[in-house]
């Protein structure tokens, strides 16, 4: 009995409400009767109650269940009213009472305590490692092979050494030379090349760092006069000051010999002398927009070896040692991405060192060469540069006749196929002669080489030279041709097989100057 007063005293103040919103029924619309008993339920407080169930799986409050459950039946409200309520079911003026007991330590035990799954369950975030890096935990630091290329399955990998890329080279040949002297006194010998090579290419954000060094030893077991050393290389450094300025490097060398019949020893030798030539070149590019300046400066240096003749006398040479220097200003301008005409200017002056060679001439010269060009690239497939102009070179002693004559330079790749490529090349160039009453020989050279790959593993190189060396202020002339065959087969990236054939032809005005000859090598190749 006091719990049924109980509960009617509670519920008794809230009967006038629920009389008046049944009065108000017809005149109000039906929402706002709807909201009445949803804001009463609103003014409760049924977290104190200790009959609601306790926390719901997921971390819910069983409270807010209980207030979207619907209202309660009129007369059995659990909760009571707070104090203050309106009458109508307002939000009460007063904040509402804290909790007895916080819900949020048996939530999270709930929620962080139990079983998830594997899909959903939280992983560390982990970068993807920069692919130029060395990888610590499978190689050294500085030294690694280069990433496997999936599309040339038998290319080199090189070595991976920091920024650098290097691709060493050893070859191993064995053939046949019909005229290892390259004389009109043909002897002929077993031939032995030994052959190493060294390419460069770095991989940096910024700046680049790229050449070529070959050096090989022709030995000759039946002709062992004829041994003789071959190489030449370039390294080339490019530094990229700013966005619009860069500085450009580069070293270069050659090594030669001389030809038993060449018209500049005019005597019989025992053996080839060495021809040596080094320099280098620092240059600054400056781009303003699409116009592009370069002013570069040249030093090289070609000294030559004393010969020895067949009666055991020394034939100097060192009257022929020079030095050269230069100044180069080229300005380009870009019309379009790829195709950027410029025009070329070199002032040089060569400096022997004597002054007067043995045939009491002054040999020391100065020459300019002015040529206008482009360079292009058409989609790719069609890239090079092609100039022409006119070169002249006056020359100290008044006896010797200045060296003039037109200029033609340039390079072109043609991919012509995704397996065939023709590489095209000319240059023109005096150099020093010591012949009497020749002041220098103005020399032209074109060269075309086409590859072909039968198979993947297969390659098959054709190749051409046509050169003509005109010795100004006399009349010898020389004209000289050669073509080759090479069959590269590669076993796998490290190993392969080279065949080889070519054959030389010169024709000279000189007499006991012209010769032919016919090679045949065959050899391993190694790229370690």
């Amino acid at each position: 009995m006091a719990d049924e007063r109980r509960t009617r005293g509670q519920a008794g103040p809230g009967l006038p409400a629920l009389a008046l919103a049944a009065s108000l029924s017809a005149a109000l619309p039906s929402a706002a009767i709807l909201s009445a008993p949803a804001a009463a339920q609103t003014a409760t407080t049924p977290a104190t109650d200790p009959s609601l169930p306790g926390p719901l799986p997921g971390g819910q409050d069983p409270a807010t269940f209980a207030l979207r459950a619907g209202p309660a039946p009129q007369g059995l409200s659990r909760t009571p009213a707070r104090p203050g309520a309106s009458r109508f079911g307002a939000r009460p003026r007063t904040p509402p009472q804290r909790r007895s007991r916080p819900p949020t330590t048996a939530i999270t035990r709930q929620a962080t305590q139990q079983g998830v799954a594997d899909e959903l369950r939280l992983r560390p975030t982990v970068q993807v490692p920069v692919s130029g890096l060395p990888d610590l935990a499978t190689a050294a630091p500085l030294l690694r092979r280069r990433t496997i290329d999936p599309l040339d399955p038998y290319g080199p990998l090189g070595i991976r050494f920091g920024g650098l890329t290097l691709f060493p080279a050893l070859q191993q040949s064995v053939g046949y030379d019909s005229n290892p002297d390259r004389s009109i006194y043909r002897r002929s010998s077993m031939a032995l090349l030994t052959q190493g090579e060294l390419r460069v290419a770095s991989d940096w954000s910024s700046h680049e760092l790229t050449g070529a060094m070959r050096f090989g030893y022709f030995l000759y077991p039946d002709n062992r006069n004829a041994n003789r050393p071959d190489g030449d290389g370039a390294m080339r450094l490019r530094l990229d000051v700013a966005r619009d300025t860069k500085v450009d490097l580069e070293g270069r060398y050659a090594i030669s010999t001389q030809r038993a019949g060449s018209p500049d020893l005019a005597a019989q030798v025992r053996d080839r002398p060495l021809v040596a030539a080094y320099g280098g070149t620092v240059g600054v590019t400056q781009a303003f927009n699409r116009l592009q300046v370069t002013v570069a400066g040249l030093v090289d240096r070609q000294t030559f070896e004393n010969a020895q003749l067949t009666d055991g006398t020394l034939l100097r040479q060192d009257d022929r040692n020079a030095n050269q220097y230069g100044l180069r200003l080229r300005t380009g301008y870009e019309i379009t991405p790829g195709f950027t005409p410029f025009v070329d200017a070199l002032v040089d002056t060569r400096i022997h060192d004597f002054a007067v060679d043995q045939s009491g001439l002054r040999r020391d010269s100065d020459g300019v060469t002015v040529r206008g060009g482009s360079s292009f690239e058409i989609s790719r497939l069609l890239t090079g540069e092609v100039s022409g102009g006119y070169l002249s070179r006056h020359y100290a002693d008044s006896r010797l006749r200045d060296v003039t004559g037109p200029v033609i330079d340039g390079t072109m790749t043609w991919a012509a196929t995704a397996l065939t490529a023709l590489r095209l090349g000319a240059s023109t160039s005096v150099s020093e002669t010591i012949v009497p009453g020749a002041s220098g020989i103005l020399t032209r050279t074109a060269v075309a080489e086409i590859t072909h790959d039968l198979r993947r593993n297969l390659r098959l190189t054709l190749t051409g030279t046509v050169i003509n060396n005109d010795y100004q202020g006399t009349s010898i002339r020389e004209q000289g041709y050669s073509a080759g065959v090479k069959l590269d087969y590669r076993l796998n990236r490290w190993l392969g097989f080279r065949a080889s054939y070519a054959r030389e032809l010169l024709k000279s005005t000189a007499v006991g100057s012209s010769y032919h000859s016919d090679t045949y090598l065959v050899g391993v190749r190694v790229n370690p």
